[in-house]
């Protein structure tokens, strides 16, 4: 007997929708809107009576509403595809179910009116609630008394609609791809963030295998904990990534310019997706009409999409699963080829387990020849990155090339506000950072797999024993900004030992060198600093925790002197190794002024709040630091680092 592929036939009667079916899905499958319609009333119109009487608000500085409601705005993003895919199970459930996709099909209506009415079933579900939570905020602001919200309402509306409608249009075709209910939410899943998910795993992968390769500061895995937890903050990514991954783009995009006008901004995404739910609504609409009714049950109902389940599936498992057993296994990361050999066999699982879902059977040995295709094209695809095919680990701008670099490094001894550098853009600067790099890619062999190595020796003083440091590790980031609006990345893993620190070529000197430049030093320790600043304090810390505060005429003379060791190269001085250079030269104490920015003006509540801090470690080199604070009094409080250890 013929499968039943559509119910459009000529002898059919033309309805192109359902009234009875439109009414049976609002009653029966009432908790969905109900619960929907639930959480606004408890975010909007309640939230705002509660902030009108101060219980509780996300407002500082009193009753706001437009300020309210565009900060609630973005608690849509994670309800949408929630109750969006929640609709799409409910109403079209019977797809699922070989008898209950039967019986609708024989019911006198087209399929074309089978999915417009549960389409529009669905919308209603979000559409109408929205429309009156919106007419009671509005009523609850009125009763309030003014302002009120009138356009941040309306957008809140508005927003909220084309993200729903974008979600649930979204699910409605994932619906299509598959015969398998619990299979739904998982291809809806995907949908959103499979992209994010494979440019991850490839990052990890391209982390192992390239020299340089700078691993993504949070992983996908990462944001959606966060975004489970609550929050889901922004995720730096290259920007066609973020526009096929909807979610982290709402995300990314969507907030507000904060006090005290609150306007909204980032709203291309809710648009730009509103109009892609309608397209995706009209593919999902094309599926169904060749939808096989036998489909129900099958993980994926389109025949064309069982390969790209199969070894998409096979690619996933490969990269994940391989890397966390490789993490297992050799924790120290390093040996490569074992990661290989775990790749393939993750891989080789990967592809059966997803063939068992295909074919419904555990016999699936017998489809071995597509398994190793697949197995070849990924040992293909890391041969390409151990090997380094694209030139990756040897690129290396030149200085033209580049408008600015920025150097970030881990934190070294003394732990001060100079102890990173500010970006760069003197041609000279640029080219000494070019020539580290240069060093670092000529000793990638020598450095490819750096570890943390950590080594300590005892150190004799005034017949104490203190141990000194005589071999470290230093992460190394460069990001340049290129002259074609380009930017390359690079991360590395430097060892330093005092032998590397002597040698002036070496990565480690270089870098020490280029740390410990007197207009380095001055820039990173004054990278907040405008002119117009306000110097308003000073305070010295002390071992004993009493200190000394300075203020008036004593402030001007010690800041002084701090900026005559500085720019004599007396003071700033920084440590790549806590060596006994360090324990003697260095000091426990910290001097600390404070500012005031210019616009915030000093004395004033204000300017408090937004007073920022320089930090400088006392060194013994600073002799006219120490002799303002020697004529002050305070010498009896100073001790240096090999001091205190003892």
């Amino acid at each position: 007997m013929p499968c039943v592929t559509s119910c459009s036939e000529l002898r059919r009667p033309p309805a192109w929708f359902s009234s009875a079916l439109f009414l049976q899905n609002w009653t029966r499958f009432w908790p969905v809107w109900t619960l929907y319609t639930a959480v606004w009333l408890l975010v909007l119109p309640i939230g705002l009576l509660n902030g009108s009487a101060g219980n509780w608000s996300v407002l500082s500085g009193g009753y706001d509403p437009n300020a309210y409601i565009v900060q609630v705005l973005c608690v849509g993003i994670p309800l949408s595809p929630l109750f969006g895919v929640l609709a799409a199970m409910a109403l079209f459930s019977y797809l699922f179910h070989p008898r209950a996709a039967g019986l609708m099909h024989v019911l006198p209506i087209r399929r074309e009116g089978l999915f417009l009415t549960n389409y529009l079933s669905g919308l209603s579900f979000f559409f109408l609630p929205i429309l009156a939570v919106a007419a009671i905020a509005l009523a609850v602001q009125l009763y309030i008394g003014p302002p009120v919200a009138w356009t941040a309402l309306f957008l809140w509306a508005w927003c909220q609609g084309l993200m729903v409608l974008f979600f649930f249009s979204l699910a409605c075709l994932c619906v299509m791809l598959t015969g398998l209910l619990p299979a739904l939410p998982i291809f809806f899943a995907a949908a959103n963030l499979l992209v994010l998910g494979l440019y991850s795993l490839f990052q990890q992968v391209a982390s192992c295998f390239l020299f340089g390769y700078k691993s993504p500061d949070m992983s996908w895995l990462t944001w959606l904990f966060f975004l489970f937890m609550g929050y889901g903050g922004t995720m730096s990514v290259p920007g066609w990534v973020e526009w096929l991954s909807p979610l982290l783009c709402y995300y990314n995009h969507l907030g507000h310019t904060g006090p005290p006008d609150y306007r909204l901004t980032g709203l291309l995404p809710i648009f730009v997706y509103g109009f892609l739910g309608l397209a995706l609504a009209g593919l999902a609409l094309l599926l169904y009409r060749r939808r096989r009714i036998e489909a129900a049950g099958d993980v994926v109902a389109v025949p064309w999409l069982r390969p790209v389940f199969r070894y998409g599936v096979a690619l996933c498992t490969a990269v994940a699963l391989g890397i966390v057993l490789w993490n297992l296994i050799v924790p120290t990361r390093q040996h490569p080829e074992i990661l290989v050999v775990l790749l393939l066999l993750s891989g080789a699982l990967g592809y059966f387990v997803a063939e068992m879902f295909l074919s419904k059977s555990f016999r699936v040995l017998r489809r071995w020849k597509g398994c190793v295709v697949f197995l070849l094209l990924l040992l293909l695809g890391t041969a390409a990155l151990a090997l380094d095919w694209t030139g990756y680990e040897c690129r290396v701008p030149q200085g033209g090339q580049v408008v600015s670099v920025s150097v970030e490094t881990s934190l070294f001894a003394p732990y001060d506000s100079g102890g990173f550098l500010a970006p760069l853009t003197d041609p000279e600067d640029i080219a000494q950072v070019v020539a580290l790099h240069q060093e670092v890619v000529d000793r990638r062999e020598e450095l490819r797999g750096g570890q943390r190595n950590y080594e300590w020796e005892t150190w004799s003083t005034d017949g104490a024993q203190i141990s000194v440091e005589t071999q470290s590790s230093i992460s190394l980031n460069l990001e340049y900004t290129l002259a074609d609006g380009n930017t390359l990345r690079r991360a590395y893993t430097l060892p330093v030992t005092e032998e590397l620190l002597a040698q002036a070529g070496s990565p480690a000197g270089r870098l020490d060198a280029l740390l410990n430049q007197t207009d380095q030093i001055r820039r990173a320790y004054f990278q907040n600093w405008r002119e117009r600043d306000t110097l308003v304090g000073a305070y010295l810390s002390s071992y004993s925790g009493e200190g000394s505060s300075f203020a008036g005429r004593e402030l001007e003379i010690l800041y002084q002197a701090v900026l005559d060791d500085l720019e004599a190269g007396r003071l700033g001085r920084h440590y790549l190794l806590e060596d006994a250079d360090y324990f003697q030269h260095c000091y426990y104490n910290d001097l600390t002024f404070t500012f005031y920015p210019a616009q915030a003006g000093s004395g004033t509540s204000s300017g408090e709040a937004s007073s920022y801090t320089v930090v400088f470690t006392l060194q013994s080199t600073a002799v006219e630091t120490l002799r303002v604070l020697n004529e002050l009094g305070v010498e009896e409080e100073l001790l240096t680092m090999a001091q205190v250890s003892v």
